[in-house]
Parts: structure tokens; C-alpha cells; sequence
């Protein structure tokens, strides 16, 4: 059973902004480096970096086809938990923080009032 360490490190790969809106995207289907790119408007190199991150982390997988490369989740839990996460965010007050978690207030010296 995986412990508290290895649940953060898989929280904070896929915890990235960038990372979240990809997981999004493939909820539904695999989708090119192409269509992904297009729907996020960012640059290929910043997708492609965060997918290799996302890759390396076993969070999804690539097929070439063509000259295309073609991504994937690994497994269809995580579009349920990408979907989960967005409910809690929608229904719940869970962060009330303006941005900056309270853990990041610690670290940077901060005090809650």
C-alpha cells in the first residue's frame, strides 16, 4: 500500500495547472500533441514538457501513429479523480487561502490572522 510520501509526489505531478487542463482533455479520449496544444493555446514546447513529465510519472501513455504522437491516461481512474477534484473545488469552500495554500504561508513565514 502506498504511503503518504508516494501519494504527495503522485498529487503534485499532476497538481500543476497545465497538467490538470491536459488530464482534462484526455478524460474523454487519446488526443494528439496537436489537439492538445490547440485547446490549451500554449506553446508545443511547454505541453510537451508537461506530458513528458506526466509520462514519466506514469500518468499517461503515448503511441506514435504517423508523425503523430497520440496521449492517453494510463488509467481511467484518473479522468474520475481529475472530475472528483473539480466537484470538491465547484461545491465545496475547501481553500480559503486567496491562492497561497496554508503549508506555502509556512514555509514563506506567514502567519494565518
Amino acid at each position: 500500500m502506498p504511503g503518504a510520501d508516494e501519494q504527495a509526489v503522485f498529487l503534485r505531478c499532476i497538481g500543476e495547472p497545465t497538467r490538470l487542463q491536459i488530464l482534462r482533455l484526455l478524460a474523454d479520449r487519446e488526443k494528439c500533441v496537436g489537439e492538445i496544444v490547440g485547446a490549451l493555446n500554449k506553446e508545443q514546447s511547454l505541453v510537451s514538457h508537461h506530458l513528458k513529465a506526466l509520462k514519466e510519472c506514469n500518468i499517461v501513455m503515448a503511441r506514435q501513429e504517423a508523425q503523430k504522437i497520440y496521449y492517453r491516461l494510463t488509467d481511467p481512474r484518473l479522468s474520475e479523480l481529475v472530475m472528483t477534484a473539480e466537484s470538491l473545488v465547484r461545491d465545496l469552500p475547501l481553500c480559503q487561502c486567496q491562492g497561497v495554500c496554508h503549508a506555502e504561508r509556512e514555509n514563506q513565514g506567514c502567519r494565518e490572522s
